[in-house]
């Protein structure tokens, strides 16, 4: 029983201490809490940093802009200053002989006429030469055919492909006989270009196109009873075109050397615009229609 005051004295001790625990822990989440509060509320409240003003240059105190760099123009070749001046130098004058070329292209699609005893008919780069007087050639050989005698009497001038083609046609009754006893109608013959590779009248006209008549005389002289104008080069040597005002073309071209005629081109019977395009170029027998004359008797 000692020992009974002193157990009751030991509980009542213990009881406070229980009932103060709860207390400190309470006190210690509070404290923490307002803490954190405390700490939320001051980075709200705290000022942002004040901005730093951009300092404004004046124009003055801005740096002057680079200088402009300038590009030095590459140096012209000769050839090119020529070029140049060649287009822009004023167009070539038109001389007199203009106005016969003028009158060919307008009104001139084809032509035909006689040289020489031949017959030509002429269109575009084309022409077809039939010959007064036809040709022999012995032991000629096509391909796998070959005649003893051919005869041809037509030759057909490409002068843009440079050839120049012999056919016998038969354009008269006796080299008619020959074409059909030997079979020749379609016996294409090479021949030499340059031997059929005439002047035609118009190649007058581009001839002299850019040079200045020296004398120019119009209907003063006829040729073969046809009004012409006279168109006289002062050269060496001289020459004299005979034109004819309706076409454009030359009738007769004299070379002359002074008072001497060195040569003469005369182109009788000339006509425009009668020749087709199937009459530049060979047909076979079944291309050919039985109205044409030198055929009737042959098909």
């Amino acid at each position: 029983m000692k020992y009974l005051p002193l157990v009751l004295v030991l509980l009542l001790i213990l009881a406070a201490c229980a009932s103060q625990e709860p207390s400190k822990a309470k006190q210690l989440a509070e404290e923490l809490k307002n803490q954190t509060t405390e700490k939320t509320t001051e980075n709200a409240t705290q000022p942002a940093e004040e901005a730093k003003p951009v300092e404004q240059k004046t124009q003055a105190e801005q740096p002057a802009a680079p200088a402009e760099q300038k590009t030095e123009a590459p140096a012209t070749s000769t050839e090119e200053k020529a070029a140049v001046e060649e287009t822009t130098s004023p167009p070539q004058q038109r001389t007199k002989m203009y106005r016969f070329l003028d009158t060919f292209a307008k009104d001139v699609k084809s032509y035909e006429f006689v040289y020489k005893g031949n017959s030509y008919s002429s269109k575009g780069t084309r022409y077809k030469v039939i010959l007064a007087i036809p040709v022999t050639v012995k032991h000629v050989t096509f391909g796998n055919t070959s005649t003893s005698l051919f005869y041809y009497d037509t030759v057909y001038v490409d002068r843009a492909a440079k050839t120049a083609i012999a056919y016998c046609e038969g354009h008269s009754s006796v080299v008619n006989k020959q074409c059909v006893q030997f079979d020749l109608y379609d016996l294409a013959y090479p021949v030499d270009f340059k031997a059929y590779d005439i002047t035609l009248p118009e190649d007058w006209l581009f001839a002299y196109l850019n040079k200045e008549p020296d004398q120019l005389d119009a209907n003063k002289y006829y040729i073969n009873a046809r009004s012409s104008v006279l168109v006289k080069f002062n050269e060496n040597p001289g020459v004299e075109l005979n034109i004819d005002p309706n076409t454009g073309l030359p009738l007769r071209v004299d070379q002359t050397n002074g008072n001497r005629l060195i040569a003469r081109y005369e182109y009788d019977e000339l006509v425009a615009n009668k020749v087709r395009d199937v009459d530049v170029r060979h047909r076979s027998r079944s291309e050919i229609p039985t109205s044409e004359a030198f055929y009737k008797g042959n098909i």
